[in-house]
């Protein structure tokens, strides 16, 4: 059964990069949505790799990052520390952030989303370098794994290969905003959402999506 399982069973498809900022002011929907789906849809998450940048944010993109920042507090009335802003020479480089929860996803895979979840809180909420392979670890400690085994594994080729495999996955669906949500049904994949929507505006468009499912043939 499980090797038809994705085939067989409607999947909940969820887009995201943990340092994209309305990711962050969605989690608290999607953390609902998932909650009320259990044993109705099936859960798959994506990582999108938002940016793979090299060189610090200049005036310009602190100047856009900031904007960002303060429409999804607006909107959403997510907690933000602006105190990242003190930062200097920041390099805004998600993949490691990423890479982190697909390591998650093998060493524990009940708690990826919830990986992704504290990266954000740390990142946004308490200013905390997430793009820090150590930062990392000691989020990933929170949930029982030793440091050194998820830094051993963090570091493998096969897991940043495994990160870019996602990244394709992504782009593939394209997932051309973040967050994106898909519905999975046998070999048919429809968006239901590109960017961030309320519980309610969501929840009708999974309603309606989930009746198309359900509709007798």
């Amino acid at each position: 059964m499980e090797k038809y399982d994705l085939l067989d069973v409607p999947h909940l498809i969820y887009v995201m990069d943990p340092m994209c900022s309305w990711c962050y002011g969605f989690a608290p929907v999607l953390h609902r949505i998932k909650l009320e789906q259990e044993g109705k849809l099936n859960f798959k998450l994506v990582l999108g790799g938002l940016r793979a940048n090299t060189e610090p944010l200049d005036a310009e993109n602190v100047a856009k990052t900031k904007q960002h920042w303060q429409d999804v507090e607006q909107v959403t009335s997510q907690p933000f520390d602006y105190s990242f802003f003190d930062r200097t020479n920041f390099i805004y480089n998600t993949e490691p952030a990423c890479r982190a929860v697909i390591t998650m996803r093998y060493l524990k895979p009940e708690a990826k989303l919830e990986m992704a979840e504290k990266i954000q809180i740390a990142f946004y909420a308490g200013n905390n370098d997430v793009t820090n392979e150590l930062v990392l670890a000691e989020i990933a400690t929170t949930f029982g794994i030793e440091e050194d085994a998820f830094l051993e594994k963090f570091n493998t080729d096969d897991i940043k290969e495994k990160t870019q495999q996602d990244f394709l996955i992504a782009r593939h669906l394209q997932a051309v905003a973040f967050p994106s949500v898909y519905i999975l049904n046998g070999h048919e994949v429809n968006v239901l959402s590109r960017g961030y929507r309320t519980y309610e505006a969501m929840n009708m468009l999974l309603e309606n999506a989930m009746k198309v499912i359900n509709k007798p043939k």
